[in-house]
């Protein structure tokens, strides 16, 4: 998260939460795992406020400094997920938790969400203290960890390459074996390079992972790491869980922008349509189950929504093509012979990650 508030959408509070809420309805995610969110009792109080409706934030803070370091939380989208049972067991205050959560059939799903400390000599006492409070809680089988472990496990996933702290590296991967979770997207393109932090030294790493119980291999799809809407100096990293006999959800209902409310040529669209529908009625004589008013001012809602939803399309449309070859081109680079050395390779991903989320706020802008 990058802290709390954003200079773009100024210092408020809960100005960036605005952002997460609208995020996660659109890319319909289920739960989203956080970290660095330097959220206080007060600011609990004041999301809950604003987004009890749509979302449940489950928050654990650095009780010395809850406002101004770590932090870490799970936000639960009430319309995907069974918010109302869920629970978290905090193992490192603001650093490490466990949400358990009802899913399909009555089944229990776990995710330890954890935010390694930057110091890598503290990290051996982390990976352990964790394994330590995991254990004494009794927890069930973990299904799944992530979050932002500034660490990496293979020399591939920094640019320029290098290995990382072995001492901490083998602490984390000792609690993977206890815990019995495994490295899966990495497993399965161990010659690929994606990055999702950049240093101002112009260095890349891939810091923010998902691992996955084996049991689950088999039910992860569309793997994804990209800018995220959400300001922050991290990529967003996602994946879907689609386990067997898991029921149907549909698009849902769409909604109007408000972006596209103050469109003239759209207003202008929609007056036109109106008085077509008004001078309908006028002339009806007599009404019958076929035409009446009922059955114009149907056809006029849905006339109008259509017209919307294709102003809707035209004001995104040059920026999501835009944003999908800007993507690619982040693909490609990150993937780049040069991208280890000379620097200026590097420097030219930091750009296009920077256009993107450019065009990422710019998109936000015009749907709000």
């Amino acid at each position: 998260m990058k802290e709390r508030t954003s200079v773009n959408l100024t210092q408020n509070p809960t100005s960036k939460w605005t952002t997460v809420n609208q995020t996660m309805q659109d890319q319909k995610i289920g739960i989203l795992c956080i970290q660095e969110t330097h959220l206080t009792n007060e600011h609990e109080t004041q999301i809950d406020t604003l987004f009890s409706r749509c979302l449940r934030v489950l928050n654990t803070s650095d009780p010395l400094r809850p406002g101004s370091s770590a932090g870490i939380a799970f936000i639960l989208n009430k319309e995907l997920t069974n918010a109302s049972n869920a629970n978290m067991e905090i193992l490192i205050p603001g650093r490490a938790a466990i949400l358990s959560l009802n899913w399909h059939n009555n089944e229990t799903i776990r995710i330890l969400n954890v935010y390694t400390p930057n110091n890598a000599n503290e990290h051996h006492d982390f990976w352990n203290k964790i394994k330590t409070e995991w254990s004494r809680l009794n927890i069930s089988a973990i299904d799944f960890m992530l979050g932002d472990f500034n660490l990496t496990e293979n020399p591939i996933d920094r640019a320029p390459t290098r290995l990382d702290n072995k001492p901490a590296i083998n602490a984390l991967r000792e609690l993977q074996t206890a815990i019995n979770v495994h490295n899966t997207w990495w497993n399965e393109h161990p010659h690929h390079r994606l990055f999702t932090f950049s240093s101002n030294c112009q260095t890349l790493s891939r810091l923010d992972r998902i691992y996955t119980s084996e049991q689950h291999t088999e039910s992860m799809l569309d793997w994804n790491m990209n800018v995220s809407q959400i300001p922050s100096d991290h990529q967003m990293v996602s994946v879907r869980f689609a386990p067997p006999g898991l029921p149907h959800i549909g698009r849902g209902r769409w909604t109007w922008p408000i972006g596209v409310m103050t469109d003239k040529d759209l207003i202008q669209q929609i007056i036109k349509i109106g008085n077509e529908s008004q001078q309908e009625i006028d002339a009806l004589s007599p009404r019958n189950n076929e035409t009446n008013p009922q059955t114009i001012w149907e056809s006029f809602k849905n006339k109008i929504t259509a017209t919307a939803k294709e102003t809707t399309k035209k004001h995104l449309a040059k920026i999501n093509q835009r944003i999908r070859a800007l993507t690619k081109d982040l693909q490609r680079t990150s993937n780049s012979k040069d991208i280890d050395s000379p620097k200026d390779t590097r420097i030219n991903r930091v750009i296009i990650e920077q256009e993107i989320d450019h065009l990422q706020k710019n998109k936000i802008s015009k749907r709000n």
